[in-house]
């Protein structure tokens, strides 16, 4: 029994080492991997970050180009004298660089070769077998890690920076972006209501009121007294006293004339009003 514990708790050693050792990058190294470690060394890769950041991302910089006029000025330099792929990535590059310069900080376009430059760079083999270098950019403000991907033939593949700001920039961020989502989302609903509350006047400004059942009843009560008061004797017209009967049945409610006998139909100088 202890002699299987024993076995059990070397393989379990073994185990755990092979696992340590998989995890473990070695920085600043491209020994075991598929570049060559004759070429790419820290002193190139570091030449190659500060060639990357003055001779190209600073040069354009200082010549007005923005990542709007990006294709405009140097699709034409770029890919027609090397490739396409090589035009993207550069491209991207540049944009990263261009956002992140004013966090980077610089006194004048004169002094900016000094004021941005690589402060130092480290490099390893990631998990995926491809070459990564990251340069620290030093500004006047802020330092950033520049991200360079690279293949076994020196071509970039992937360019990126990034500013590191500190734990209260990024809060005072994080919270001047939650101000301005909650603002523009309270204007959303400000604007929804209001559209809501113009609803009745857009859609149904002229349409009639409806008229009740009670009002129809005594606007034709009122056109028959008036029909009546044209007339000179009308006491004898059965037919026009079972019609203001009628009439006045509709108007008090009731389904019949039974209530009340109308004796005689007078003509009056004023008119008819409802008391």
């Amino acid at each position: 029994m202890k002699r299987k514990m024993l076995v059990l708790g070397v393989m379990l050693s073994c185990l755990l080492g092979l696992t340590a050792c998989g995890e473990q990058t070695t920085v600043n190294t491209v020994e075991g991997s598929r570049y060559s470690s004759d070429i790419f060394t820290y002193d190139s890769l570091r030449g190659y970050a500060e060639a990357l950041e003055d001779n190209n991302f600073e040069a354009w910089y200082l010549d007005g180009i923005t990542p709007d006029n990006f294709e405009q000025n140097l699709y034409f330099d770029i890919a027609m004298s090397t490739s396409d792929e090589r035009y993207d990535v550069l491209k991207s590059g540049y944009t990263s660089w261009y956002k992140a310069v004013k966090d980077l900080g610089y006194n004048t376009e004169v002094t900016l070769a000094d004021d941005i430059s690589v402060k130092d760079i480290s490099y390893e083999v990631n998990k995926e077998g491809v070459l990564v270098v990251d340069a620290v950019l030093q500004g006047t403000k802020h330092t950033a890690d520049m991200m360079i991907y690279l293949s076994n033939r020196g071509e970039p593949t992937d360019i990126g920076v990034t500013v590191a700001k500190t734990t209260g920039e990024k809060l005072e961020n994080a919270g001047l972006n939650t101000l301005l989502g909650m603002g523009m989302a309270f204007s959303i609903l400000v604007i929804i209501s209001l559209i809501i509350s113009l609803f009745p006047i857009l859609i149904g400004g002229n349409k009639k009121k409806k008229e009740s059942d009670k009002e129809i009843t005594q606007k034709a009560m009122e056109n028959t007294i008036n029909q009546i008061a044209t007339q000179e004797d009308l006491s004898s017209d059965a037919e026009l006293v079972a019609v203001i009967a009628a009439a006045i049945a509709a108007y008090e409610g009731s389904g019949s004339t039974d209530g009340f006998r109308v004796r005689s139909i007078r003509k009056v100088n004023n008119n008819w009003k409802k008391h």
